[in-house]
């Protein structure tokens, strides 16, 4: 009867009555919290936050940054004016469609583990954190899988759309295009729904992409050097998946390379074109490998591909124990203030430490925006400057009326004008001299001297710089 009762339960249809409102209910119930708590803690969510503000209030377009992210950053602005509620909530609203999108895909293909697929997918850590920011990393994703859903509907117009909005939401996710024709003509389809699905992605993405060409001409075509290294890498999944989920990750693709001449037989359509998405997700990530968060896209085709290739009770555990890191850490490995290694045994789990870390982000926040400097004076404040931008209600970047700045231009920043204060991100050795020179008090935040001495190579303590201690 029990392994019967687990069979039930890991078949369980999300997307049907009676399951459907449950699901929805367990989702928004553990999601809402993290709503309340800023746009997120990556400053990039609160660029994509005042570049909304501005588009909302002024009719200003500049890219939270490049390439440009212009369907988030246009969505949020009709809601902008509500806060950050708003846009949280649109942005978790759009993951719970991906949830349901998703199951109805498993629905269709009669996948024996669709519940508990759907499960891991919407409650593990990576997930989970970032539908409730006003990043874009699940927007692009949500697009991609009702992408999916329609070609296997085979509404191809509407699927190259969504692929376009996809697109539109991180440009990386614009090579998914291959994957996608796999999908196409592994169904038996023709040339022309290929055309209308490649023609309409195409016509599309230009059409989302012409207020970059407007506002940048082809500069928007931008890639930054990258400063993140395999240990950096390593850590981050270790902090996002937990060490056992990455134990049994290596476990199953060690059976993998083991057995390959088994692979070819278990591989189906389906696990090919999950195939094809991972090694799309995993070039364009060693393109460009910033953070860790840009593998999201890889979830649902990774739990997939360790569906077909793993054992069947190794792939729940590894399904258990992905969804029980949002709680629980096990085997904790944390860099500490003072940059010393801490291991725990026990410590709680990433979702727990991000709605904390949020709380105290805010509060900082808070305390910085308030913060009352002498006249004439400068602040430097690195990452926190776009924070500053959308919650000192006394800085702007326009002395007529509250406005953010465009974060991608060279020395872009903010001023209090009434008072004077110039806020910057960093400033280099020569302009701060200058500054000093015309009498200016140079003041910085926590973390921004170690920050400058890695960027411009010189100790701004040296040169009677003052810390704000907030």
């Amino acid at each position: 009867m029990p392994t019967r009762t687990l069979k039930d339960f890991l078949r369980l249809d999300w997307t049907t009555m009676p399951n459907l409102p449950w699901f929805i209910l367990l989702f928004l119930c553990s999601h809402l919290p993290m709503l309340f708590l800023g746009f997120g803690l990556d400053p990039d969510a609160w660029r994509i936050a005042n570049t909304a503000f501005d588009l909302r209030h002024h009719l200003v377009y500049h890219a939270s940054r490049f390439p440009g992210y212009p369907v988030p950053e246009f969505l949020n602005a009709l809601i902008i004016d509500f806060g950050y509620h708003a846009t949280n909530s649109l942005t978790m609203l759009l993951s719970l469609l991906s949830a349901l999108a998703f199951g109805r895909i498993l629905r269709e293909a009669d996948n024996a583990e669709k519940g508990l697929l759907v499960l891991t997918y919407a409650f593990m850590p990576l997930v989970w954190i970032n539908s409730t920011n006003t990043m874009d990393y699940m927007w692009s994703l949500s697009f991609i899988i009702l992408t999916w859903l329609f070609i296997t509907k085979e509404r191809y117009v509407v699927a190259g759309l969504l692929l376009a909005m996809a697109a539109g939401s991180r440009a990386a996710s614009a090579a998914f295009v291959i994957p996608f024709l796999y999908l196409i003509h592994s169904r038996g389809s023709a040339r022309g729904p290929i055309a209308r699905f490649v023609l309409t992605f195409l016509a599309t993405s230009v059409f989302i992409y012409i207020p970059l060409l407007v506002t940048y001409g082809l500069s928007f075509i931008h890639r930054y050097p990258s400063h993140t290294g395999i240990l950096q890498i390593g850590y981050q999944a270790l902090k996002y998946c937990g060490l056992p989920s990455l134990i049994l990750l290596a476990i199953i693709l060690l059976a993998v390379v083991r057995n390959l001449n088994k692979v070819g037989a278990a591989l189906d359509k389906v696990g090919i074109f999950s195939l094809l998405s991972i090694t799309i997700v995993l070039v364009t990530f060693f393109l460009a490998p910033y953070q860790i968060e840009y593998l999201v896209p890889l979830v649902p085709f990774g739990l997939l591909l360790a569906q077909r290739l793993g054992r069947r009770f190794l792939f729940i555990i590894l399904c258990c124990a992905l969804m029980l890191h949002s709680f629980v850490n096990i085997g904790s490995i944390e860099y500490t203030d003072v940059g010393r290694v801490a291991i725990r045994a026990l410590d709680a789990g990433a979702v727990i430490k991000n709605f904390a870390a949020r709380r105290k982000q805010m509060a900082y926040a808070r305390r910085l925006a308030k913060v009352e400097l002498p006249k004439n004076s400068v602040a430097i404040v690195g990452t926190w400057l776009p924070i500053v931008a959308h919650l000192d209600e006394r800085v702007s970047s326009s002395a007529k009326a509250k406005q953010m700045f465009d974060s991608n231009l060279p020395r872009a920043d903010l001023w209090n004008f009434a008072d004077t204060i110039h806020y910057r991100y960093l400033i280099d050795h020569d302009e701060l001299r200058q500054l000093q020179q015309n009498g200016r008090l140079i003041f910085y935040i926590e973390g921004i001297r170690g920050f400058t001495r890695d960027i411009y190579g010189y100790d701004i303590n040296e040169y009677g710089a003052i810390l704000l201690d907030i």
